[in-house]
């Protein structure tokens, strides 16, 4: 939280099912992708966004590493789940620097934890247009235990943890670079990893809504092996369409439709809050994103339940391939979880603006 010098920052995204790594190379105003890579953890080895097995995260930062051949050191990651708070609050109108000096103080009310176990940080997003004597603030709270179990992993792997940033506002940094909008525009982008779902409201480049909510593509998963009495790698195969489920396919199809009937209705629900809050701001497009985004039935159904255009985001397609450097193979099979690790890895773009 914070940035810390201009050099170029690798994008570590260590999710509920697999580490992703992204480098990133500015050359004029074209943006290639030098690195990209995904190494899968074991089962509950991060659970609700809490490490639980710092070996395994440990070793598979380590082996991404290894096999891309990275060796810059310093890295940009990020945090979700329950120990994550953020909300768009009113404040007085004052100066970044006065706010800094108080805003413990002033944002006390907002975070259900106690404030001397949380980590804090703000982006100033401008006055009020009805009372300028308030303004919006964007607060991001972090329980200090979790900001330091990551930074614990990151640097036992050998590295240097320069930012340590949100999944919902990497993923919503990495929509607004890739695939621009205009100032009239409020797209909802939708970031579903395994374990959460992060849903960002975007209007003229400012977060309006966030929410982390607790469900993603793990939920396939395990619905499948209960249903279909399968292992955990099984269900995994079944529900990525690498294994035929043969006799079962009927059956397979109904636990897909059903999963993602539920994770539609939580997308639902965040659209309906948003909108009760925002009646003035109508959300243009949803964009659906991360590893779990082409689950069967899931786009389909979240159009159905919103009632609004979904689409597919895929944040390659804002950036160059080097085909030497990068297998397109392991990018198109990836290419949607890759969303969080490249909003990360554009942090460095930020301190060369």
């Amino acid at each position: 939280m914070g940035l810390f010098g201009s050099k170029e920052l690798i994008g570590l995204d260590i999710g509920s099912s697999s580490i992703k790594l992204v480098h990133l190379k500015v050359v004029g105003k074209e943006c290639s992708v030098k690195k990209f890579g995904v190494s899968p953890l074991p089962p509950d080895a991060i659970v609700d966004g809490a490490i639980m097995d710092h070996a395994s995260v440990i070793e598979g930062i380590k082996t991404a590493m290894r096999e891309m051949k990275v060796r810059e050191k310093e890295v940009a990651t990020s945090l979700s789940g329950h120990s994550v708070i953020i909300k768009k609050v009113v404040l007085p109108t004052t100066t970044p620097e006065e706010l800094e000096e108080s805003i413990h103080w002033e944002v006390e009310q907002y975070i259900p934890f106690d404030i001397k176990d949380v980590k804090i940080d703000f982006q100033v997003i401008g006055p009020l247009k009805e009372d300028p004597s308030k303004m919006d603030v964007l607060l991001v709270a972090v329980k200090t235990d979790l900001v330091n179990d990551y930074i614990s992993v990151v640097k036992d792997a050998g590295l240097s943890p320069a930012i340590v940033d949100i999944d919902s506002i990497a993923a919503g940094n990495a929509f607004e670079f890739c695939h621009p909008v205009t100032d009239e525009q409020v797209p909802m982008v939708i970031n579903v990893g395994a374990s959460f779902m992060n849903v960002n409201i975007l209007h003229s480049g400012v977060p309006l809504f966030t929410r982390d909510v607790p469900m993603g593509g793990g939920m396939y998963t395990s619905e499948i092996q209960k249903q279909l009495a399968v292992s955990f790698e099984t269900a995994e195969a079944l529900k990525l369409g690498t294994k035929s489920a043969d006799d079962r396919a009927e059956k397979l199809g109904d636990v897909m439709k059903s999963v993602s009937g539920v994770l539609a209705t939580e997308a639902q629900r965040s659209y309906n809050f948003f909108s009760a809050t925002y009646p003035d701001r109508l959300v243009t497009k949803v964009f659906l994103t991360g590893g779990a985004a082409k689950s069967r039935y899931l786009k389909e159904m979240m159009a159905e339940k919103i009632g609004i255009e979904v689409e597919i985001f895929n944040p390659f397609e804002g950036l160059s391939l080097d085909e030497r450097l990068v297998d397109p193979a392991v990018v198109a099979q990836h290419s949607t979880a890759a969303t969080v690790a490249i909003g990360l890895a554009l942090r460095n773009l930020e301190d060369r603006r």
